[in-house]
């Protein structure tokens, strides 16, 4: 009678084998029946974890992809992604391997043809790591932090989705910001969740203040705020209610703005506190399109939540350390 262990090297080996015959993305009835085996054995979590560790000898783009997305569906359920995700991204990385580059700029070279099954094979390895990712915080920093990981997800991302989802989760930024009125001298502190962009971060930022009924505040659309959180894909488009400026320039002016094209991670930091502050528009008012809360990904909701609103005392504390401008109140007798 074979061992425990045996048996779940066995069911590994036909995982792996029926993996490497998969030539396009349906699953195969072989792969189907060997990962039905493993859901239905008593030991189906370390068979999981042989299945990953042996994931480089799949043969197959697709096989591989295939493997990846049953593995992203276990750390959805629940399983450990620290423990699969390192193979996922090794697996993405040797299939991207093959990919030719683009070629440069000036080059007068066509894109080049990369095969249908690797472009597949990197869509769903790509799927399956996202999944990882999006709920282990040390697999995030650790692949954000790896200029090589990057450099080659950013070399193939014009061949496959794969790629370009991970970069945009990689790219994404999470945190808290000081808001501050500057004419009003009000403040408040909001937390921003999964954000690329400042355009993205001023829709959603706006949404947030209009509740909180911050001066200036406009009546805020219910379909543009469904787009700019994941729950619609219509054509619209969003504008500035306030001149938005860095905390480090205390002046309306355009070299102290906030770029909405930038990541949040460009809002400058005050005490370890990023800051924007609020000003009169001094320039017609800034337009951007949809197309900035793309892609979207179900694993990273993006949001921006006012979470405290500051004292008087604590506003006038900030407004000197930011040396902002006294403001003048207009006459009482003014009747025009």
């Amino acid at each position: 009678m074979a061992s425990p262990e045996a048996a779940i090297g066995e069911l590994a080996n036909h995982v792996i084998h029926a993996a490497g015959l998969q030539h396009d993305s349906d699953c195969p009835d072989e792969l189907r029946d060997a990962l039905n085996a493993i859901a239905e054995h008593e030991s189906r979590e370390e068979a999981r974890l042989l299945v990953a560790r042996r994931l480089g000898e799949v043969t197959s783009p697709t096989g591989a992809g295939f493997l990846a997305v049953w593995l992203g569906a276990g750390a959805e359920g629940g399983a450990d992604p620290d423990l699969t995700g390192d193979a996922i991204l090794g697996s993405l990385l040797r299939w991207a391997g093959p990919v030719a580059s683009l070629p440069d700029e000036d080059a007068d070279d066509d894109e080049p043809d990369v095969d249908a099954k690797i472009v597949a094979g990197l869509e769903m390895l790509g799927q399956g790591l996202v999944a990882h990712i999006a709920r282990s915080p040390t697999l995030l920093q650790q692949m954000a932090n790896d200029p090589d990981v990057v450099a080659e997800l950013e070399r193939v991302e014009y061949a496959s989705a794969g790629p370009m989802w991970v970069l945009e989760l990689l790219r994404k930024r999470s945190g808290t910001l000081l808001v501050i009125h500057v004419e009003k001298r009000r403040a408040v502190q909001v937390s921003y969740q999964n954000l690329s962009n400042c355009f993205h971060l001023f829709t959603l930022l706006q949404s947030a203040l209009s509740a909180v009924n911050m001066p200036g505040a406009k009546r805020v659309s219910a379909r543009l705020l469904a787009v700019a959180r994941g729950d619609g894909m219509m054509d619209c488009h969003d504008e500035a209610w306030w001149h938005y400026g860095v905390g480090t320039c205390p002046a309306a002016d355009l070299g102290g703005s906030v770029w909405g094209e930038a990541n949040p991670d460009s809002i400058p930091k005050i005490d370890g506190q990023q800051v924007i502050l609020l000003w009169p528009m001094i320039i017609k008012s800034r337009q951007w399109g949809v197309g900035f809360f793309r892609p979207l990904l179900q694993a990273s909701p993006p949001d921006v939540t006012v979470i405290a609103e500051l004292t008087v005392d604590e506003v006038k504390q900030w407004v000197e350390k930011l040396r902002l401008p006294e403001i003048i109140p207009e006459p009482w007798w003014k009747f025009w």
